[in-house]
Formats: structure tokens, C-alpha cells, sequence
């Protein structure tokens, strides 16, 4: 046996503090080695391993790793470590969702590219968006993130995941799905395109409220309050509700639009509210949502007064304001023509471009030949066949099906920008759609001709589709394509559907429902089994993350300072599905709980490090009671890992490892571990590896370089696998004699704080209680004195049913 001295000279070798600074970045660089890759992370489609598939979400490529993205990050490479130790052949891919507004704006407006010199602005396009995957990919791996880059790395933009796309969507062609038709479409005038109902969403904002007289042919008045007086030109009828006594009698009747001197006729209809205004709308074509239902219910002439840019046309003296300018002349002008009877101030719901954070703009309703999916007739199919799934939070179920009972348009898969896949079709005047042949795949019928030289259905002339598709067409095939569904029929027989997806609530009627319906509609069966859906970071005051409140936090403002695994740890201490806030205080607290791992690495390192110790015949009482505690531990964490409930894994880690390990199992056993003594150095290396190996996920820096330091068995900690606690038999005497000895312990430390003696003041202790309780401890007297140098020890046997301990100095106070 070693001298203390040697003994302590070995600890030396081990530092003090750990540094995740020094440590982090080397077990990065030892992840990202290609012999990393190939033993561990690599996915082998004849594997015969069960497949574990995450569908991760493709973020926009805006080159900043915000707290939302890290989070998302921790619990897909923790979830992906989990299931490698557990045994899966796990396909974990990290894909970049490239196309878009955000960046061609930013080539637009800050490089000065403009869109019309299609080439270089695509060229440069592609160079914004990979120095940002560049920004985005370094702040991953910092985090310790580790997916299959070097297979499952994909790019929206690429030639292999377009052809995917373009083959998808000529497979809904020819089940009758896509069409070509004219007809109002949602319009962002800010970002100048179309966008679908799902990327749009009511914002509340101070508006007007305008009541205007219609004088009736027949003479006489009717006044009506509307929101959007810029509209009157557009107007096509005058609706009252039919059970409103007030208009009863004008129902049929004729009114003319002021200004403009047009005649519209005066109708019921049971969707006025009688309550709002006057009780008197007009039907614009297009105001809101209502009046397109109204225009097609009873079949409306339509006139368009506001063109792609959000400005007025086809009025003559508003045209080219934008629409707030011409609200302010037309409201004025009506006053001075004495038809405005009363303005008032609002506050009310406006329809936005909600989806894009940046834009925020309000819709309008444009009157456009814009490619369609239909989705609407599918309803009732969705909504039995998303029980199929079943989501983490259960209560996150209840936001698709409200979706899907609400959506009133099929899906507009047309955005009239530049920087997208383009749809693979022609179509002639008629809007008769030609898809492109499939061995033509990626194509761009812009640069190609036609597969036909006229259209088969009326003989006209074809012309490509200009139009690129809408973002979430390109990121609802992921599951399909990482699959293999078009290309890999092995895989896909073993993948399919994927196991997990993994989003936040914000996508839900986006990224979920598209690859929800996209996948139910190609490959006939729901795209995955469990649906993961995280909750919001929050800024450290618990509201919203916002530049303008100047409450963001970013992963990587002080990442150098508390490391990854710190931050990894306060991310995903909160249930799954729940907000929470990010305070860099709970950080400061989870470094000081891996500093307690540390610390208690180090002191196991001069007598575990690299040493095989047999397990005894007969263990101490206190090494059994703590592998009791341990096998609890075990199979409580592997099952809340099951369930992605990090939290509850790291609860225990306090529970188990600071309060029952750190602050009483080691400095019960020093004496024993300074003495050789196996049972005490067995158990420590056993319930140390486990610990390791069970925390690696949610923190794998500071577990690799311990298990290197202590085990090394193998080259990472994910070659081995999860610990097993079934050879640990239950013993509640050995848990009981625990507790007790906890207890005295408690109460020993507590007497020498309120006597104002250090703990390593001598003492005499006398124990009165039950005759078990004497009996138990006296099996445990040695470990007792020499934990908390105790020079006497006595007993009195009571029938109390709690212990009673006096202590009291060793010599007297003072001396």
C-alpha cells in the first residue's frame, strides 16, 4: 500500500479547478476526428443494430446561434448520446434550411445586388448563406453538439435535396393534388411575395375607425364604420345583418359610394355583427378574410386597388400613395365632402406577416395566378391520423388539431422571389400545369424547355412557372429524405417513421403540419412516432428575448468563462414543453456542481485510476447502503432519459451524487480508501463510472476527460454502454443503518457550528434512543468516530421513537 504522502502526491497530478476553456476544445477536436466518426457516430444502413432517428430542425441560416438554437441543439446531442450508449444505430442529421427572404434581402439591400441580374444575385446568395452556416456550425460544435456531419449534412439549396423536393411535388401532381389558379392570395407588400395562411397571424395595432355616409338612391342614408376606408373605391355591396330591426327595410335597396359615385346594392347576411360600428359593413375587394368569403358567396365583381408594393392603384387621385398615406387623403376627403360623420381611434387585430419575425407587415389581399396544394379536402384524414403520434407535452397535440379544424385555403406553395427551388412545371394561359420530366430532376423550367411542346389538354403555347416555392415546401420532405424514401429503400424500411421530432411550439403549423401532411400523402403513414415540442428561452427578466428590450442572452457571451456543459445543463433543467428563463446565475451554480464532481474525481484518482478492483464477498454496511441509493439513481435516470426528462436526471444529481455521495459517502470512507480497503474502492469506482457514464449526455466534456482520467477503458465514453444495477440486491437494512448514520452526521455538524468548533474539533458523543437504533450504529461506530473524530462514544437505550444526540467538546472551551 502507497504512504499517504505518495498518496497525496498523486492527487497533485490531478488539477484543482476543472477548466473547461483548456478541456472543452480538445474533446471537440477528438469528436470531429474521422476515427471518432467511423467507431462511434457513424450510420450503417446494414447495421443490425435497432435505428434511433431524430429529425432535427434545419435552421434559417441567419449565421447567429441564438439561445432558442442552442437549446434545441442540447436536447438533440443529448438525446443522441443517450440512445448510443443505450446500444441504437442512430441517424442524427443536421440539415440548414437555406432559401429565403432574409437572405435574399440581405444581398438585396446590404451587398447591393439586385435581384434582376438573376445569376450573380443567386451566386451571391449562396456565398451569404454559407459564411453564415460557417458562423452557425462553429457555435454548435462549441457547444459540444454532435450530429452525423459527415453524413447527414444537408443544404435546402443543393442538388441532391432540391431533385427531392421536385420529385415530391410532381408525385402530388399526379395524385390531382397541385393546380394553377387565379384567385385573392395573402401579400406581404413588405417582402413583395405570396405567403400561405400558415405565415400569417393577427397583431394587434392603433388604427381608425370611420363612419361614412352612403346616400341611398332612393333618398335617405346608410352609415357604415369600417377600418379601411382606403378600400371604398373596391367596395361591391353593402351588408347588414339580417336579424338587425335597424336595416330590416333597406335590404335590396341601393346605395351610392361616396366619391366615387358608385352604385352597390344593400344585402344580408348572418356574418355581420350587429354589435361593431354601426351594424352596416361594406364588402372591398379585398379588405380581410371576410369579404373574400362574402365575393364568392354571392359571386361579387372584384376591383384591385393596391398593387404589389403595398401601393394604391386604379383610383386616379390615390394612386402611388402607399395604403396608410391614402387612408389619411381619403378620410380628409370625405370630411370635406361632408360624408364623414364620426372617426375614431382603435385598437384592433390586424392580419401580419407573423412567421417572419423581421417583417411583422400587414397582409393584403392580392388577386394573383399563384400554384396551389390542395390540403383543405384532407382535413378529416389529418386529424384521425395524427393520433398516430403522440407528443411531449401531451397538451402540444391540441395546437395541430386546432390548425387543421381551422385552416380555411389550400396551402399556396408560390413565392414570388428569386432565391428558392423553383416549381417544376410549365403551364399555358389557361393555367394548365405540364410537369417536368422526373429524369430531368433538379430542373429550373426557366433555363429548360418544356417536356411537351404544347399543352396536352388545350394545344396552348407553354411558359415555365416562375414562381419558387415556399420555404416549407423545401423543409417538410426532411424525414423523407433522410429516410431514403426516394433513394435508399433499405433505409428506409428501417427508419421510417423517424422515432422523434424535435421543434419548438412557434412551428408547430408549419414545419410539423407540412412534413405531417407532405409525408401522410407520399409515403401513406404519419412522418414520425413521437413528437418533441420544447418551450421558449426566455430573457433573464422571464419575458420574450428581444434586441429592442435588450434582454437577449447569447451561448456564446460567456461560454469561455463557465464552459458548455454548464450552460448545456441550465438549458435543460426545465420540462420539457415549459418556458423558462436563462440566467447566467444558474450556470454559475451548475459549474459549481461539476467543480463537485471534480472535486470528488480527484480525491478517487490515486485509488481507482486505471486500477481493475474485484468486487468483495462481503461488502461494508455503508458500501451497500450506498449502492442501494446508487441502483435507485440508475434506473430512475435511464428512464427519465427515455422520456427526455433532463431535468429529473439532474434533480437526482443533486439528490444523489452532491447530497448522499460529495457531502456524506466520501468523508465517510477517506479512512477506509487511506487503508486499501477494497469494498470501499470497489464501490467508488463502480459508483463513479456509472455516474460518468449516466451524466455524459446532458454534459460530455467534463465526463470525457474524467472517465480518460480515472477509467480510460476505452477511447470515449459513448463505446461503453449504459450501466446495468440488477446484480445490486435490495437491502433495507444496510439502506436504514444509512439514513441513521446521515442523520448523526447532520447532527454532529450542526452541534460543532453552534458550539463555534471546526470540524475537525474532537468530540464526545453520547447516542440515547431504541435498542435497534444502538445496535445499528454500533456496526458503524469506527466509520463514525474517525468521519467526525469523535474520541468517545456512548450509549443509554430508550423507547424514544427519535434518536437523541448530546455532544460536547473534547476538552474544555477556551483551551
Amino acid at each position: 500500500m502507497s504512504s499517504q504522502g505518495d498518496i497525496l502526491k498523486k492527487m497533485e497530478e490531478w488539477p484543482k479547478h476543472y477548466n473547461p476553456k483548456e478541456i472543452e476544445p480538445r474533446w471537440q477536436n477528438k469528436w470531429l476526428s474521422r476515427e471518432f466518426w467511423e467507431k462511434v457516430i457513424r450510420f450503417q444502413d446494414s447495421d443490425t443494430r435497432p435505428v434511433f432517428f431524430i429529425d432535427t430542425p434545419p435552421p434559417f441560416t441567419s449565421g447567429e446561434l441564438h439561445m432558442g438554437h442552442a437549446y434545441w441543439v442540447t436536447i438533440a446531442d443529448a438525446m443522441t448520446r443517450f440512445k448510443i450508449l443505450q446500444g441504437y444505430n442512430v441517424l442524427i442529421p443536421q440539415g440548414w434550411d437555406t432559401q429565403g427572404l432574409p437572405t435574399e434581402l440581405k444581398v438585396q439591400y446590404r451587398l447591393g445586388i439586385p435581384k434582376e441580374n438573376r445569376e450573380l444575385f443567386l451566386k451571391k446568395c449562396v456565398e451569404w448563406t454559407e459564411e453564415m452556416i460557417g458562423k452557425m456550425k462553429s457555435a454548435m460544435m462549441r457547444l459540444g453538439y454532435r450530429p452525423n456531419w459527415e453524413q447527414f449534412e444537408y443544404r435546402t439549396y443543393s442538388a441532391e435535396y432540391r431533385a427531392i423536393i421536385q420529385r415530391s411535388l410532381l408525385d402530388m401532381f399526379n395524385k390531382g393534388m397541385i393546380k394553377m389558379r387565379k384567385g385573392p392570395v395573402y401579400w406581404c407588400p413588405k417582402c413583395e411575395t405570396a405567403v400561405a395562411q400558415s405565415e400569417v397571424g393577427y397583431l394587434e395595432k392603433q388604427g381608425i375607425l370611420a363612419y361614412i355616409s352612403f346616400p341611398l338612391k332612393e333618398g335617405g342614408e346608410i352609415v357604415i364604420a369600417t377600418t379601411r376606408p382606403e378600400l371604398l373605391g373596391a367596395t361591391q355591396a353593402v351588408a347588414v345583418n339580417p336579424e338587425d330591426e335597424r336595416y330590416k327595410n333597406l335590404v335590396g335597396k341601393v346605395a351610392i359610394i361616396p366619391i366615387f359615385n358608385k352604385e352597390v346594392r344593400i344585402i344580408s347576411d348572418p356574418a355581420v355583427d350587429k354589435e361593431f360600428g354601426t351594424g352596416a359593413v361594406m364588402i372591398s375587394t379585398y379588405g380581410d378574410p371576410q369579404d373574400i368569403k362574402w365575393q364568392l358567396k354571392y359571386d361579387l365583381p372584384v376591383d384591385e386597388m393596391i398593387d404589389e408594393r403595398g401601393r394604391m392603384k386604379g383610383t386616379g387621385f390615390l394612386d402611388g400613395l402607399k395604403v396608410e398615406e391614402a387612408r389619411k387623403k381619403i378620410v380628409e376627403m370625405l370630411k370635406q365632402q361632408g360624408f364623414l360623420k364620426k372617426l375614431e381611434g382603435l385598437t384592433h387585430n390586424v392580419l401580419s406577416h407573423t412567421e417572419r419575425s423581421d417583417c411583422q407587415s400587414p397582409i393584403e389581399f392580392l388577386v394573383k395566378d399563384q400554384v396551389y396544394i390542395s390540403v383543405l379536402e384532407f382535413k378529416d384524414r389529418l386529424l384521425s391520423e395524427m393520433k398516430k403520434m403522440t407528443f411531449k407535452p401531451s397538451r402540444m397535440a391540441y395546437y395541430l388539431q386546432e390548425w387543421i379544424n381551422n385552416m380555411e385555403w389550400d396551402w399556396n406553395i408560390s413565392r414570388q422571389r428569386v432565391y428558392g427551388t423553383p416549381l417544376p412545371f410549365w403551364h399555358c394561359e389557361n393555367l394548365h400545369l405540364v410537369p417536368a420530366d422526373p429524369s430531368s430532376l433538379p430542373v429550373d423550367p426557366t433555363k429548360s424547355s418544356p417536356p411537351l411542346e404544347k399543352c396536352p389538354h388545350c394545344g396552348l403555347p407553354l411558359k415555365p412557372v416562375t414562381h419558387v416555392a415556399d420555404v416549407w415546401v423545401d423543409s417538410s420532405v426532411t424525414v423523407l429524405y433522410l429516410a431514403g424514401f426516394y433513394n435508399n429503400k433499405e433505409r428506409f424500411a428501417k427508419a421510417f417513421p423517424a422515432d422523434v421530432r424535435l421543434q419548438g411550439t412557434d412551428i408547430i403549423r408549419t414545419w410539423l403540419f407540412y412534413t405531417f401532411f407532405r409525408t401522410l400523402m407520399l409515403a401513406g403513414d404519419v412522418p414520425f412516432k413521437r413528437v418533441l415540442v420544447h418551450g421558449q428561452v426566455l430573457g433573464p427578466d422571464g419575458t420574450r428575448m428581444s434586441k429592442s428590450k435588450g434582454n437577449v442572452v447569447s451561448p456564446m457571451d460567456r461560454i469561455e468563462e463557465y464552459g458548455a456543459d454548464a450552460i448545456r445543463m441550465t438549458l435543460l433543467d426545465a420540462a420539457i414543453g415549459d418556458d423558462f428563463p436563462f440566467k447566467w446565475d444558474t450556470v454559475r451554480g451548475k459549474k459549481l456542481l461539476l467543480q463537485k464532481l471534480w472535486n470528488a474525481s480527484r480525491l478517487a484518482y490515486p485509488f481507482i485510476s486505471k486500477r481493475k478492483v474485484e468486487r468483495p464477498e462481503k461488502p461494508h454496511v455503508l458500501d451497500v447502503w450506498v449502492l442501494n441509493e446508487h441502483r435507485n439513481f440508475v434506473e430512475r435516470a435511464i428512464s427519465a432519459y427515455e422520456n427526455q426528462d433532463f431535468y429529473v436526471v439532474l434533480s437526482m444529481l443533486y439528490n444523489y451524487f452532491w447530497e448522499i455521495i460529495a457531502d456524506e459517502y466520501l468523508e465517510l470512507i477517506k479512512h477506509r480508501l487511506f487503508s486499501d480497503d477494497q469494498s470501499a474502492i470497489y464501490t467508488l469506482s463502480r459508483i463513479l463510472k456509472d455516474i460518468v457514464i449516466i451524466l455524459h449526455p446532458i454534459a460530455p466534456h467534463i465526463t470525457e476527460e474524467i472517465y480518460s482520467k480515472l477509467f480510460g477503458d476505452k477511447e470515449s465514453v459513448l463505446m461503453e454502454k449504459l450501466p446495468s444495477v440488477s446484480d445490486i440486491p435490495s437491502d433495507q437494512e444496510a439502506v436504514r443503518i444509512g439514513n441513521e448514520v446521515k442523520e448523526i452526521n447532520s447532527a454532529i455538524r450542526t452541534k460543532k457550528v453552534s458550539m463555534r468548533l471546526s470540524m475537525n474539533s474532537p468530540v464526545k458523543v453520547k447516542l440515547i434512543g431504541s435498542l435497534s437504533f444502538v445496535e445499528d450504529i454500533r456496526k458503524v461506530e469506527e466509520d463514525l468516530k474517525k468521519t467526525l473524530k469523535i474520541t468517545q462514544m456512548t450509549y443509554e437505550i430508550n423507547d424514544s421513537s427519535r434518536p437523541i444526540i448530546e455532544v460536547e467538546p473534547d476538552q474544555p472551551m477556551g483551551v
